[in-house]
């Protein structure tokens, strides 16, 4: 028995299944508890807060140049011998999550911002430390002071009557979250197949070959059920898919691309670690060896 069946969740898989519950009006993502989150709502509302985060994320199309270089930077100074989630990952994810918001973000910032995952379960968030680590970065975003970004233009539409107080304390933290969790997932698996692979791989093949986050959660006349991505549905699909796909490509491409110029010299890949989750999908550690080619 899995974690789903464990909890009473169904699931959903095979890309025709799963396209259809992606786009089903009978399924809402809304499980009725009220949540200001954009992730737990579905109608009016949710396309209201949706449409507010949309529109930070157009800042970042196309990806601007003092990202791009903030992403070059880092692979620039990997060392012949690194961690490809602490080292490239990370600090990728770091960069531009930091964009998106409009502040910077330390260390602390992103251990709480990980451990938030652990909240974000199939079975309702029961986490402790993931819920104190939410909670800590939603009053620590509130009290942040903030430059042109998200962060920003999610208060400027608190102003404007567009989101209430609940949403305004809350999305930042739902923004913030999946602009790094799920990047910082994919680069760290994109890096690994791009260090163990014995031939060239396009970036693109690989945003549709991994998918950081395995299932959405939908809820129905006959209970939850988890519906897979994983059959080339790593942003979604319907009025749920993800908005910030084409950031999300831009940033693959740039990062992943100055890697492979890295790697291109020979490496080996010692100490893989995988996650656990049930649904977010991504390395714990993964040590990368440059061959004597690169030196």
């Amino acid at each position: 028995m899995d974690e789903f069946e464990r909890h009473g969740i169904g699931v959903v898989s095979g890309r025709d299944a799963c396209v259809h519950a992606l786009r089903s009006p009978e399924l809402t993502s809304d499980p009725g508890g009220g949540s200001p989150s954009v992730l737990l709502r579905d109608g009016a509302e949710h396309t209201r807060v949706r449409g507010v985060l949309r529109e930070i994320i157009t800042g970042l199309e196309p990806l601007p140049d003092s990202v791009r270089a903030s992403i070059e930077a880092v692979v620039g100074e990997l060392g012949t011998s690194f961690d490809l989630v602490h080292d490239f990952a990370r600090p990728v994810a770091g960069a531009v999550t930091s964009a998106v918001l409009g502040v910077p973000l330390d260390d602390v910032f992103l251990d709480h911002l990980e451990a938030t995952t652990a909240n974000l379960d199939v079975f309702g968030g029961t986490d402790r430390a993931g819920q104190a680590s939410a909670f800590r970065l939603a009053v620590q975003l509130s009290r942040t002071e903030a430059g042109p970004g998200g962060l920003t233009a999610l208060r400027e539409a608190h102003a404007a009557g567009r989101l209430d107080n609940d949403e305004l304390m809350l999305n930042p933290v739902v923004l913030a979250h999946a602009a790094y969790e799920n990047s910082l997932n994919f680069l760290a698996c994109a890096g690994l197949e791009l260090a163990s692979s014995a031939s060239p791989v396009r970036v693109r093949e690989l945003v549709t070959s991994i998918c950081p986050a395995r299932y959405v959660l939908r809820f129905g006349s006959d209970g939850p059920v988890a519906v897979s991505l994983t059959d080339g549905l790593p942003f979604g699909l319907g009025r749920h898919a993800c908005p910030g796909s084409g950031v999300a490509l831009a940033e693959g491409e740039v990062a992943l691309g100055a890697l492979a110029k890295v790697l291109a010299g020979g490496c080996r890949v010692e100490d893989v670690r995988w996650k656990t989750h049930p649904v977010f999908h991504g390395l714990v550690k993964a040590v990368v060896t440059l061959g004597s080619g690169n030196r």
